[in-house]
């Protein structure tokens, strides 16, 4: 009988066990992160239209050791990938590594594509596209302590991506997450009971939409417009096809209560409006009651039947957002024990601080995984027994450093004594922005910078061997003491936590909060985001770097490459230079330009290009003429963005970057190459034609000085 792997987030094993044996598998067994089990072919379609929790559904073809590259592209080249499909089809590859000597997942993923692509290549002379999107034939491979699964992905990606939510509002649980809160809340069993459900802060409806999904058994894969199976060549159109077909006249044959049994509230019409387009797309509108307003305001429904509640509160990052939040979580327990006693609740957390304040004891608590956030689910009886009426003390008015711990009255010691240290700096160069700690105290790891009045702090991800209640209060303790100590206003202090970025992690949001700031650097304004982005949209440390090519360029032609939000540019630009900005972001591109307007800067006079760097420079270098008289690139240390179709890694490509962007050096002109990789070695020699010398000293400013962020070189082509 045929084995078959689910992927599933973790914590959510044993309950997909359950649901697979509901389903018709006899034998399941639960793993890390994923379930293995055997059964027939039609029962496997069934799972894949029926499972409300699985990820992905993965059909192992091979095993093997894998200690290296070359035993990864041995092995997939043996394979007989005729038995899977053709050259004239699309196949895309995704890799997952754990403890092995292949890290880099992106890397992986192409030694896989090569292989595939070089056994069509041999028996036939033709190869397969790729589709990163929706391809034919989807493969996945598992790399575990040096032992690799390679499978086929029977469901085309992640099994939670129903296909009705196409919209949603801020930091949206994801489906199959939602129905993991519904199955540990006994919604099944309750809306067989003829209960009623409640979401009082819906959001984009996922809660509310995948609960009407359950009570009236609708199947979560009939939204779903994409399968990896059906463009696999074994793939069983006959059992498919019946079983949509069975799931299909479930859903028609239902009929709209008179009252329906699932209510979802918000108080953003906006946002329930997305909420009902969502409920549409699934089918399920008018099985939802949509109401609007503030949770405060609601009334239990006129119903014999008790009733659940469950939700996904907002969380806060920032030290005043956590104090809404708090009072958010006494507003909805104090409406919980006024209007809903002898109901029941489960309440989504991701501080155990909001728990208390909900002023209810639990009955029962799930630890699971909200993405990369951690999170409890908690299960209330709102019976009066397991009310808790509690006095919150009011230290709002107390002095920022009333009773500080030692730990914390030496980190705002050391604040003070650099803030002192860099006075006259500041005074001398009139500087507004600038940092003021990077991490000086190991037990108090974050960068701390001020913009304008504004503080933001960015938390170095503390290891796993730090107590995560310990990790949050020493990151409340900066927040404290760096925004008392300088005299900064709560609503002004802006905190991350900065980890390594994979992929697009880099160009992805952080928040859509949208607070920008218009700040001044010598000449410039800039304009920064504290909120939104894991970097405001300036780098601090090249402030000196900046300057320099400014002075370099004046009258000149600068090409600024790996632009980011081209700040460079714009000091060349004010110093009279013509510039050319290239970066493969849009965001950054966009936000280039708003620089440039801030500056009453011409647009038309300069350039702006969306494009992969290095793909943009292997052209330009190709064709193009020494045309720069400066050429500022500051790549990043590695990068496997899908819009990139190679991996970047500046270690092995610096070189062939730095001999492209000579040929577009005019004679006399100054290569300014910097990045931040700590372990960076410059490989690149002079000659006789081209000097090389690092100049980090002379490009690193005195806030900086303890702590140097990159490292830059000038490349300098002699004059003809």
């Amino acid at each position: 009988m045929p084995k078959f792997i689910i992927t599933s987030p973790p914590g959510f094993e044993y309950l997909l066990v359950d649901e697979l044996k509901s389903i018709g598998v006899e034998e399941a067994k639960e793993g890390l992160t994923q379930v293995r089990f055997e059964c027939d072919w039609e029962t496997l379609y069934r799972v894949c239209m029926w499972s409300r929790l699985a990820n992905r559904v993965l059909y192992p073809i091979e095993e093997f050791d894998c200690p290296d590259d070359n035993a990864l592209y041995r092995a997939v080249r043996d394979i007989d990938w005729d038995l899977h499909l053709s050259p004239e089809q699309t196949m895309a590859v995704d890799f997952v590594s754990r403890k092995s000597n292949i890290n880099h997942e992106r890397y992986g993923a192409q030694k896989v594509k090569d292989a595939v692509v070089d056994y069509f290549r041999d028996e036939y002379g033709e190869r397969p596209d790729v589709d990163p999107d929706q391809p034919d034939v989807q493969i996945h491979c598992r790399l575990n302590k040096d032992r690799a699964t390679l499978c086929i992905d029977l469901s085309g990606g992640s099994l939670h991506q129903r296909g009705y939510r196409l919209k949603t509002g801020d930091a949206p649980l994801k489906e199959n997450l939602a129905a993991l809160l519904l199955y540990r809340a006994g919604w099944p069993e309750k809306a067989q009971e003829g209960q009623w459900f409640l979401d009082p802060m819906c959001g984009s409806g996922t809660l509310a939409i995948e609960a009407a999904m359950m009570a009236y058994k609708v199947a979560p894969g009939l939204t779903r417009n994409y399968w990896g199976f059906r463009g696999w060549k074994p793939f069983h159109r006959n059992f498919w096809e019946q079983i949509v077909a069975e799931a299909m006249d479930i859903k028609d044959s239902l009929v709209a209560p008179e009252h329906p049994l699932i209510i979802a509230n918000d108080q953003d019409s906006q946002v329930l409006a997305l909420a009902r387009q969502n409920a549409q797309n699934a089918g399920l509108d008018k099985f939802i009651d949509w109401q609007v307003g503030p949770f405060q305001n609601l009334q239990r429904p006129a119903h014999e039947a008790p009733g659940l509640i469950v939700t996904n509160p907002p969380y806060g990052e920032r030290l005043e957002q956590k104090e809404k939040v708090r009072h958010l979580y006494q507003e909805l327990g104090k409406c919980l024990k006024q209007s809903f006693v002898n109901d029941t609740a489960a309440i989504l957390s991701t501080e155990k601080e909001h728990g208390h304040a909900l002023g209810i004891r639990a009955r029962k608590i799930y630890r699971l995984m909200n993405g990369s956030i951690e999170c409890e689910l908690l299960r209330f009886e709102l019976d009066e027994k397991f009310f808790v009426e509690k006095t919150s003390s009011q230290d709002s008015d107390l002095p920022w450093d009333h009773q500080l711990s030692e730990g914390a009255q030496m980190l705002a010691n050391r604040i003070q004594k650099n803030l002192a240290s860099l006075k006259s700096f500041l005074k001398q160069q009139k500087l507004s922005c600038y940092r003021i700690y990077d991490a000086d105290l190991p037990e108090y790891a974050a960068a701390i910078d001020v913009y304008d009045g504004h503080l933001h702090i960015q938390e170095y991800a503390p290891p796993k061997s730090i107590n995560e209640h310990k990790a949050k209060r020493r990151l409340r303790d900066i927040e404290r003491v760096a925004a008392g100590v300088l005299g900064i206003a709560k609503d002004k202090v802006f905190v991350k936590t900065r980890s390594k970025q994979k992929g697009k992690g880099q160009y992805e949001k952080q928040s859509t909060e949208k607070h920008d700031l218009i700040v001044e650097e010598y000449q410039a304004r800039l304009l920064v985001n504290l909120s939104d982005y894991l970097d405001t949209g300036v780098f601090l440390d090249h402030r000196k770097t900046r300057q320099m090519i400014a002075r370099w360029c004046k009258d000149g032609h600068l090409l600024n490459l790996f632009s980011y939000t081209s700040s460079a540019s714009v000091q060349a630009a004010l110093a009279g230079a013509k510039t050319t900005s290239v970066d493969m972001s849009n965001t950054y591109i966009g936000w280039t330009k708003r620089n440039f307007q801030l500056n009453q800067l011409d647009l038309s006079q300069h350039q702006f290009i969306r494009a992969n760097c290095v793909e943009w420079l292997e052209q330009a270098a190709k064709v193009g003429e020494p045309t720069y008289d400066v050429i500022f690139m500051d790549p990043p240390t590695f990068s496997n963005s899908k819009k990139m179709e190679q991996h970047f890694d500046v270690q092995k490509d610096h070189i062939n970057l730095i001999h492209m962007s000579l040929r577009l050096l005019k004679p006399g002109g100054k290569l300014v190459f910097s990045n931040n990789f700590k372990k960076f070695k410059m490989e690149f020699k002079a000659t006789d034609k081209v000097t090389c010398r690092e100049i980090t000293k002379e490009t690193t400013s005195r806030d900086f000085a303890k702590k140097p962020l990159h490292r830059c070189w000038v490349i300098e082509k002699k004059p003809a």
